[in-house]
């Protein structure tokens, strides 16, 4: 696999964000290394898909602890260095570096791609060889404080349902 146009390698910060109201939200992954940033858009199934694998990734090695996980700022300086519609995503495992491989590839890249291919063959080539947009490494904690906080996000944007009683639910 060619390198990717940016590696952020060991990340500082990784954060799911829904922005909008209900019905109309857009969602997105912040990165955040040293004061470099980058953000990934996506639809919400993605972000969905993603924390599924995440999880099940997570389910799957015990490894992950390479690095101590810094305290969390929630500060991602902007102009992000990277700003994209995500199209393709990858997880992996370094065992090197015993930290997670996350791959985000440009949708954009990927529809040229098809424009370009001439049959299934080239298509099929092409694909496999394509280069991820960005690449960066994240421990377990991380990992973790992503797949329960995109839950979260997920659901920030349904209605609370009714109990039994005609009250909605709380808890």
């Amino acid at each position: 696999m060619a390198e990717a146009t940016y590696d952020f390698g060991p990340i500082d910060e990784l954060k799911p964000e829904a922005l909008g109201v209900p019905g109309q939200r857009r969602f997105r992954i912040l990165f955040r290394r040293e004061n470099r940033s980058a953000c990934f858009w996506m639809e919400k199934e993605q972000l969905g898909a993603l924390a599924d694998a995440v999880n099940e990734l997570l389910s799957q090695i015990s490894g992950g602890k390479g690095q101590g996980t810094p305290p969390p700022r929630g500060i991602f300086p902007e102009p992000f260095e990277i700003e994209i519609q995500t199209g393709r995503l990858a997880l992996g495992y370094n065992e090197a570096t015993d930290l997670f491989l996350l791959l985000f590839y440009d949708i954009e890249a990927e529809i040229e791609l098809r424009e370009e291919a001439q049959t299934e063959d080239e298509l099929e080539d092409a694909s496999l060889n394509m280069t991820p947009t960005f690449r960066c490494e994240a421990s377990r904690g991380q990992l973790e404080a992503f797949y329960n906080e995109s839950a979260s996000v997920i659901q920030s944007g349904r209605p609370l349902p009714p109990s039994r009683n005609g009250h909605f639910k709380t808890t």
